[in-house]
């Protein structure tokens, strides 16, 4: 038998993971075009992947917040931050195992330009780059979400014309 908080919890897993999913694709295809067109040796044009975070996090918690809407329910906000950070785990994990895919098997040549690049001040083994990834991406999709949620609150915080 299913309890009360098994049934709150698995739309926002569901919704975390079909989205932090579509996130990893939209990364993935957006290295692959940046490749393409050899801009992969700039850093802010690289960095441009996390827009693909932030996008898929806003889509999540807008269907979280229909989901409960439909419901006749004010959107949870604790479930609204687990989003975030899903989605930014996620689709930050498999977009850094794709970059370890390709770079190891691959286009070996790259995992040279990666070891090579000045991250951070000092250089970092492949690994440690990929896992800044998933720490960047994580912490992106987290704030996002922590963002948007403030926004959707509507528990309390209202000013008194008073004061």
């Amino acid at each position: 038998m299913e309890t009360t908080a098994n049934r709150s919890t698995a739309p926002t897993q569901r919704i975390g993971v079909r989205y932090g999913v579509l996130s990893a694709l939209a990364m993935i295809i957006y290295f692959i075009v940046i490749n393409l067109l050899d801009l992969q040796d700039s850093e802010l044009v690289r960095f441009g992947s996390n827009i693909f975070i932030i996008g898929a996090v806003v889509l999540a918690i807008r269907s979280l917040k229909r989901n409960y809407e439909n419901r006749n329910r004010q959107t949870p906000y604790l479930p609204g931050l687990a989003i975030g950070f899903l989605v930014g785990l996620i689709g930050s994990a498999l977009f850094a195992a794709f970059i370890l895919i390709n770079a190891i098997f691959l286009d070996p040549d790259y995992a040279g330009v990666l070891a090579t690049q000045d991250y951070y001040g000092i250089q970092l083994p492949l690994i440690m780059v990929a896992g800044s990834v998933v720490i960047l991406g994580t912490a992106t999709g987290a704030m996002t979400g922590y963002i948007l949620m403030m926004a959707f609150d509507n528990s309390g915080g209202q000013f008194s014309k008073d004061a």
